[in-house]
């Protein structure tokens, strides 16, 4: 088993080891390589929540990738902490093609539509950096922060990583500038997000940090384009249409409660109906008498009334 320790002073108390701990295997998984092979410090981005843990992402690639450890390096978290995850005597798995040739680090977070790491980070990841091209001999071959390239500008990749504000926050990493860039990246991105209700696209985010003009200029230019008078258009006549749909839901509930009325009415008026018709059948059945056969007393009758016309003659 290869193991190289690293002690890096400027990093203090933000440099932890933890390849002992971290699931996966962090030393004999992969492929050992020659230092002086290594020519560059490939800067990734998670593409996840800066919530993330090492573990977390350790897990992903274990059991997502069927990797038999991390496939990074390093890691950065959002506060600055770097975790050493991966001995840098092994390749690992974090570029196609040229695992032997980089050191993989990993800034914990998502840096797509225009999004930038936190100053922690970019401050660390520097530290980071510096050390390997300035103070361990045994990378030979990293001379330079020219060699700090992100993972998409590597020879044959096809990715994004470490996002598309990468261009933004590159020079933080090599040559610790001021922050002020980053702020005017910023606050541009919150302009589009207030101004146009959109993150930015990558060519638009950095026509405008390059550019001349000042936040204010671009605040004015977004508020007078095209697209925000669109949106307001769009807003407006959303509006309108929320009041339509208001308005005919309050309507249907009228007619709703109608309907329920009318059907109440109509149970009162069928109960009316029947009630009724039972009161008139026990009348009908109280006035009618009982039926009496009249046949026997009319022949009676005229059997009397013939015997005293024709009174029956005596003997002689």
């Amino acid at each position: 088993m290869s193991k190289i320790d690293l002690n890096i002073p400027d990093l203090g108390n933000k440099f932890i080891d933890i390849r002992d701990t971290i699931p996966g295997d962090s030393f004999n998984w992969s492929w050992v390589r020659l230092l002086s092979g290594v020519k560059y410090l490939a800067i990734h981005h998670s593409a996840s929540p800066d919530t993330q843990t090492p573990d977390e992402i350790a897990n992903y690639h274990i059991k997502n990738n069927g990797w038999g450890g991390i496939g990074y390096h390093f890691l950065i978290g959002k506060d600055g902490t770097v975790y050493y995850v991966g001995d840098i005597s092994t390749a690992r798995a974090n570029v196609a093609n040229l695992n032997e040739q980089v050191i993989g680090i990993c800034l914990i977070g998502n840096f797509t539509s225009g999004r930038i790491p936190t100053s922690e980070q970019l401050d660390s990841c520097h530290k980071l950096c510096y050390f390997f091209i300035n103070n361990y001999p045994d990378l030979s071959n990293l001379i330079s922060f020219d060699s700090v390239l992100g993972h998409k500008d590597l020879p044959g990749q096809s990715t994004i990583c470490p996002g598309d504000s990468w261009p933004s926050w590159r020079v933080a990493i090599t040559q610790r500038s001021n922050p002020l860039p980053l702020d005017r990246a910023a606050q541009i991105i919150q302009v589009y997000k207030a101004v146009l209700g959109r993150d930015p696209d990558i060519g638009g985010l950095q026509t405008y940090i390059n550019g001349p003009m000042s936040v204010d200029q671009i605040i004015i230019s977004m508020v007078n384009s095209k697209e925000h008078s669109d949106l307001i258009a769009l807003a407006k006549e959303s509006t309108s249409l929320r009041s339509q749909v208001d308005s005919l839901q309050t309507s249907l509930a009228s007619v709703n409660q109608q309907l329920i009325t009318l059907s109440e009415n109509l149970q009162e008026r069928e109960k009316e109906i029947s009630d009724l018709k039972a009161t008139i059948l026990q009348s009908n059945q109280a006035n009618i008498a009982p039926h009496t056969d009249t046949t026997l007393t009319i022949i009676g009758a005229l059997s009397n009334l013939y015997t005293f016309i024709f009174p029956p003659q005596k003997a002689e």
